[in-house]
């Protein structure tokens, strides 16, 4: 039977990526948003002599479940149990937040909000990627805490591991900026995503992983979609694709787990954007439209530290990436401005507005968080042909 060429074309481009170095599995899903096309493929193997990578093996999806964390907290804004202006010091006890953010010597801690966490715009520093500041006591390590666990393996984490890293070792790069809707300066950090979950567990009293489960898996009946170690099913909790670092394969079951990072499918994923951007997810029709509207650009890169994080052109809203390529770079063909998250493992799920096409994907490699937004458009090329 012969391949319809649109098809083919995904094919060759998933045959692309695992012909990459460093690339050993990839998986990638379409859907258009009115369900008349679907399609979905994967290729190499999830670890060294384990199962193919298929479209419904569950990966490490990183930090697409900021996604997750945002649409949690605007679900309990709509209900009133939290606001986009409350104060971090307000919702977070003083063991954590006494002198997060330490600029100049002065500490702005009482000026952030949920927004600035959501937007970005803390300025505090990445507890992940950030290098701790020479300036700093002496004897400290100087390593990232990625390269930390990298070299030394998995390891423990809390909320208050987190502040102690920020507070003792690491530097804020500015002050809480003023939201007052006119450009702002902003930077990637997972600092403001760990605190978001702590403020979800504080006005709870619960895990996030429960809070989660009662707000976005249940009522969107995710149910290949969970915390590692917190696996809903009555089964067995099944093993995510591994996460490659270079040619060696990596497992971090305890700090992920820690840190809130979420396992999940292809299907899984698409089922949850569809529900964020048409409103079927939230109680008030503009959620969504807050939450991708009037974004903010990231600079280019600086330091070590932010050439491993999303920068220009990408701009983000709360929670939200939005990365479109400027004419300049595409003369002959625009290419279309697309919505979403990535994370850091190469993975990605996006919605392309103009010609409503929802993907995700993966290639699980450590190595690999700039992938997304070379394949992205690889993958918008081909899709435009669909409309042409």
């Amino acid at each position: 039977m012969k391949m319809d060429p649109l098809e083919t074309s995904l094919e060759t481009l998933l045959d692309e990526q695992i012909r990459r170095k460093d690339i050993y599995s990839t998986v990638l899903s379409v859907v258009s948003g009115d369900g008349t096309f679907r399609w979905e493929g994967a290729r190499g193997v999830t670890a060294p002599g384990h199962a193919p990578m298929t479209p419904a093996t569950p990966w490490f999806i990183a930090s697409i479940t900021k996604l997750f964390i945002a649409s949690t907290v605007l679900r309990m804004v709509e209900r009133g149990e939290l606001s986009l202006g409350d104060r971090v010091v307000d919702r977070l006890p003083p063991s954590l937040t006494r002198q997060l953010h330490v600029l100049d010597d002065r500490d702005l801690t009482d000026q952030l909000t949920l927004e600035h966490l959501l937007r970005h715009a803390s300025g505090l520093p990445d507890f992940i990627e950030d290098y701790p500041k020479t300036r700093r006591k002496a004897g400290i390590d100087r390593r990232s805490l990625v390269e930390i666990l990298l070299e030394e393996g998995d390891r423990s984490w809390t909320l208050e591991d987190t502040a102690q890293r920020v507070r003792e070792q690491l530097a804020p790069h500015f002050p809480p900026q003023v939201l007052d809707g006119r450009p702002i300066r902003i930077r990637y950090a997972d600092t403001n995503y760990q605190l978001l979950i702590g403020i979800i567990e504080a006005r709870r009293s619960k895990s996030f992983s429960d809070v989660l489960q009662e707000l976005i898996l249940d009522p969107l009946e995710l149910r290949n979609t969970w915390l590692p170690g917190h696996f809903p099913g009555n089964g067995p909790e099944p093993a995510a694709a591994a996460v490659y670092a270079g040619a060696e394969v990596v497992r971090f079951p305890a700090f992920l787990a820690a840190i809130g990072d979420l396992n999940s499918t292809c299907a899984d994923l698409l089922r949850f954007f569809q529900a964020v951007v048409e409103g079927r997810l939230f109680q008030e029709a503009d959620t969504w439209e807050r939450m991708h509207s009037h974004p903010h650009r990231f600079p280019f890169p600086r330091d070590r530290a932010s050439l491993r994080q999303p920068g220009w052109p990408i701009a983000y809203g709360l929670g939200v990436m939005r990365f479109h390529i400027p004419r300049l770079f595409t003369p002959f063909r625009s290419i279309p401005e697309v919505i979403g998250h990535t994370g850091s493992t190469g993975t990605w799920l996006f919605h392309a507005p103009e010609p409503d096409l929802y993907f995700a994907g993966a290639v699980n490699q450590i190595t690999a968080g700039a992938v997304p937004f070379q394949v992205v458009p690889q993958t918008l090329r081909i899709l435009q042909r669909r409309r042409s």
